[in-house]
């Protein structure tokens, strides 16, 4: 008897390297779900151990099924031909028979405990999940024209989407460059292999919003929004000391962040280091913006911090759309953290769009290994990516990088150009 020991995402992906390594004969002895430690021991992940055995000497199998046959007369695994499997390739037919016998296997008095013991402690959602990906896979094999490498396209297909989905890339998306990458490299037989090629394909769709667009020469008034706590004062000192240390134009800086302790106390800090200008304006006040920015009048460029702001809230969007239109902008530039969840990113971009988004800035990207959201709201708002923070020092720790950068660290790479 030949054992083997397989971790997986899902059961389809335990099938296909149960058949190809055990053959068709194969049978499931156990299941569990376990976690499991990704990228350098950084992120854990839920995975399922999958042990299965081949050989004529499986006692697990053989045991059930003439305890089945003594009770009821019958034989417990049903015939593989009947209404559901009429037509069925040959290795289809083979295949449901292999299930079916795991099936049986898993009646008897210890495995049923086992089952129960995984069952109770998987997630209702990842159940469901994978009795869908089987019941796919059921399906496709139905197909007699299927063959073998059509099986594993589709399968690494499903890897593709599930890897995107979570990296933060949305499900539309994923499965169009998933496709779309498997059509152009049809010889790829492996997630590891097709990273570099699925980078390619998100390159090339973006065009040239994959290129890093910092703040433009003619750019006089840029003004930064976003949410509470993703670094937007910090961003601006770090964007302000590389243009001062560029000695090409004076810097101004104007904040109306008069909401949060100690706000216009630490720009006022990268001001005296930085030696350059800050005015102070309350955001509700257009007297006193047009008072802040006449003050910064010799500035070449001005960088506005406006209130970290619950931009879910309509009566946010519409206060610093009035603070917008009084200091009148050259670029508006939306600062998102990667720590926080896709669906949130996603969601503020959404908010803000009405409020003339041209460039976005993610910081944070020294505290996460997932930048799938960065290509994604690149492609869905269509808006190029100014620049991304890595920590917290003035003025080091920002980068001016391509997607095409970000996206190396999907191959093990820091992404940091």
């Amino acid at each position: 008897m030949i054992v083997r020991r397989y971790v997986v995402k899902d059961m389809p992906e335990a099938v296909v390297s149960i058949r190809k390594e055990l053959g068709k004969d194969a049978v499931i002895l156990s299941t569990k779900k376990i976690r499991v430690r990704k990228w350098l021991g950084l992120r854990w992940q839920t995975r399922i151990e999958v042990t299965a055995a081949a050989g004529s000497d499986i006692p697990l199998a053989q045991q059930v099924v003439i305890e089945r046959r003594n009770a009821t007369g019958t034989d417990p695994v049903p015939r593989v031909q009947n209404e559901n499997t009429q037509g069925l390739a040959p290795d289809a037919m083979a295949f449901t028979a292999s299930m079916r016998q795991a099936a049986a296997a898993y009646q008897s008095s210890e495995s049923k405990r086992e089952y129960q013991n995984v069952e109770r402690s998987m997630d209702l959602s990842v159940v469901l999940q994978e009795l869908a990906a089987l019941k796919t896979l059921l399906a496709e094999r139905r197909e007699p024209a299927l063959t073998a490498s059509d099986t594993e396209g589709r399968t690494l297909e499903v890897s593709l989407q599930a890897y995107l989905e979570e990296e933060g890339i949305q499900r539309q998306h994923g499965k169009r460059w998933a496709q779309t990458m498997l059509k152009a490299y049809p010889h790829v037989s492996s997630l590891a292999e097709a990273l570099p090629f699925l980078a390619r394909v998100i390159i090339s769709d973006l065009a040239e919003l994959s290129q890093p667009a910092p703040i433009r020469k003619e750019s006089r008034v840029v003004a930064f929004i976003g949410p509470t706590g993703v670094g937007k004062t910090t961003t601006i000192a770090k964007i302000a000391a590389l243009h001062v240390l560029a000695g090409q134009r004076r810097v101004g800086l104007l904040t109306t962040d008069t909401f949060r302790i100690a706000a216009v106390q630490q720009l006022q800090t990268y001001a005296e280091i930085l030696n350059v200008p800050l005015a102070v304006a309350d955001g509700d006040g257009d007297g006193e913006l047009s008072a802040a920015l006449a003050e910064l009048e010799a500035c070449d460029l001005i960088l506005v911090d406006t209130a970290g702001r619950n931009f879910r809230k309509q009566e946010v969007i519409e206060s610093t759309r009035r603070l917008l239109r009084s200091v009148e902008p050259d670029e508006v530039v939306l600062v998102l953290a990667l720590t926080s969840k896709a669906s949130d990113c996603r969601r503020v971009a959404e908010l803000c769009k009405p409020l003339g988004v041209d460039k976005l800035v993610f910081t944070k990207l020294d505290e996460t290994q997932s930048v799938g959201v960065i290509p994604d709201l690149v492609a869905t708002f269509e808006t190029p990516v100014a620049c991304v923070t890595t920590g917290q020092n003035v003025p080091d720790d920002i980068d001016i990088i391509s997607i095409e950068q970000l996206l190396s660290r999907w191959q093990g790479g820091e992404g940091d150009g």
